[in-house]
């Protein structure tokens, strides 16, 4: 169990990381609201949006996304799933590299598809959890014992659908701005073993505990997707620069005859080593906005 202990020390120290260069005593106390700035390019401007977090309401969701964040993994992504109409921004998988980008706009499907394979951020993912720098909440069967040995690099969806009791407050709802989990459906049957903040381990789907890095930005008064079905852990603090944002792309669009990107059956795995690969793997087909709309980084800015 000393690996587990490890993990432990790890969930508890990780917010300190920033403090020590913040503050004179060398950490942060936790908050029920941290703060982070995601920075946006497009177009060679840049969009500031800060946003609140609610560690209060999803305490393990916040805490994943602080962890990745913390550890550089959100800086310089792409929107990776977009469409002129989409009422949510995809992103959290995709690396962007201008050159190799622009080569594959300019050959076609294939390349595209090419491009987000080779340039998806599973591996740096992984080797994080490997190294013990995300908190563990999901584990292969056992609903009795958390071992660490059983520990799976996914994240446990604090969302109706998955776990209605641990909802206390409410759920948030899916405005302007949200800032939401996501994952892509599976199509495994098993149960894992989860741990919500009640404390208790759980048996739950695994397809609605595989969250790894995805998440959305909602850019649409409404979504299209169930509320209920994944977690919106953030509300942007004010919607003026997102909407200046969301109208240069709708501008810039308007000049273009070609205004997205195909790139059909991506393969996106989840690496859990405990169900078949084909039970972890989807293929979607992505739509990319022409011009790349790219996330600069994402920082925190309050703890």
């Amino acid at each position: 169990m000393i690996k587990f202990f490890k993990k432990l020390l790890v969930a508890a120290t990780v917010v300190c990381s920033a403090g020590i260069a913040a503050t004179a005593a060398g950490c942060n106390i936790e908050t029920d609201h941290p703060g982070i700035k995601i920075s946006v390019e497009f177009n060679g401007e840049t969009y500031e949006l800060d946003y609140t977090l609610y560690r209060n309401m999803y305490p393990n969701t916040v805490r994943h996304f602080i962890e990745l964040t913390e550890n550089g993994l959100y800086n310089n992504l792409i929107v990776h799933d977009y469409t002129a109409s989409a009422s949510d921004w995809f992103t959290g998988g995709y690396t962007y590299d201008g050159t190799a980008y622009t080569a594959a706009r300019d050959s076609g499907e294939g390349a595209m598809r090419e491009y987000l394979e080779t340039h998806s951020v599973e591996t740096s993912y992984l080797e994080l959890f490997d190294a013990d720098k995300l908190t563990p909440t999901v584990y292969k069967y056992n609903p009795t014992e958390v071992s660490a040995e059983d520990a799976l690099p996914t994240l446990i969806g604090e969302f109706n659908d998955n776990i209605k009791q641990e909802i206390e407050q409410g759920a948030l709802s899916a405005s302007f701005g949200a800032l939401k989990m996501f994952y892509y459906d599976k199509t495994s049957k098993d149960k894992v073993s989860v741990t919500p903040t009640s404390g208790q381990v759980i048996m739950a789907d695994y397809k609605s505990n595989c969250a790894t890095s995805l998440f959305m930005i909602q850019v649409g008064a409404t979504s299209s997707y169930r509320s209920n079905a994944y977690c919106v852990f953030g509300k942007i603090d004010d919607s003026a620069k997102l909407t200046e944002l969301t109208e240069a792309v709708s501008s810039y669009l308007k000049t273009l005859t070609t205004q997205t990107l195909s790139a059909e059956s991506v393969s996106v795995e989840n690496e859990t080593e405990t169900f078949s690969p084909d039970d972890r793997r989807a293929e979607k087909d992505f739509s990319l906005p022409y011009e790349p709309i790219i996330i600069k980084s994402v920082k925190v800015t309050k703890f």
